[in-house]
């Protein structure tokens, strides 16, 4: 779950200074109400205590979630001129404690490392909306008796693909997932990123399907 810290800040507003409370460690997959203050801006807002004022402030955190295969260092956009030094101080920071925070979470990919909310809120606002579109190309591959294959997430981020694949059940092939794929798309064109997903299968070399989890 979400792990908080104490800081002593400064309100730009009034002068003087109140220890706040900020998420050092977020759970996407389980911090849902927190995951929403990321995606509505309102994550780093505090009211100062004394004038009451309301301050936008920044500190560095750690973005988890397994499922999605999403391991990110958040940091102020304030420290991206010195971007070099301060991933060099997250990592050294969070070393002591990576074994811990990590064992058998699934996270295989490596970390990212963004400066400024509105980074790590892109990277969630696509993935909802692949998750969106994935439940309507599920509920389409369901109702024609396919199976469903989880896309590797890293891939699925790089290349826009929806977050699982349709294949006929008994069968694993590149040739029947762009079978499945393509009589999808013929009865739903508004899905953009299984058209992504065809050309994906279209491209491959032999019959294996390298971005799938099995």
């Amino acid at each position: 779950m979400a792990t908080k810290g104490v800081f002593r800040i400064e309100c730009p507003h009034c002068g003087e200074s109140f220890d706040a409370d900020f998420w050092t460690v977020v759970r996407g997959d389980r911090d849902h109400a927190v995951k929403e203050l990321i995606l509505s801006g309102e994550f780093d807002l505090l009211i100062c205590p004394h004038c009451e004022d309301m301050i936008q402030h920044e500190e560095p955190f750690l973005y988890i979630d397994p499922p999605k295969d999403l391991l990110a260092f958040v940091m102020p956009e304030s420290y991206e001129p010195e971007k070099d030094k301060w991933i060099a101080r997250m990592n050294a920071d969070y070393e002591p404690v990576r074994a811990s925070l990590f064992a058998g979470q699934g996270i295989t990919s490596a970390p990212r490392y963004l400066f400024g909310l509105g980074q790590l809120s892109a990277i969630l606002e696509s993935d909802r909306d692949r998750e969106e579109e994935t439940d309507v190309m599920e509920f389409m591959a369901r109702e024609e008796g396919l199976k469903l294959l989880p896309v590797n997430p890293v891939v699925a981020r790089e290349l826009d693909l929806p977050f699982t694949l349709p294949m006929p059940a008994g069968l694993f092939s590149r040739a029947a997932g762009l079978k499945a794929a393509e009589g999808l798309f013929a009865k739903n064109d508004a899905l953009p990123r299984l058209k992504n997903l065809i050309e994906a299968l279209k491209t491959g070399k032999d019959d294996t399907i390298p971005f799938v989890k099995i």
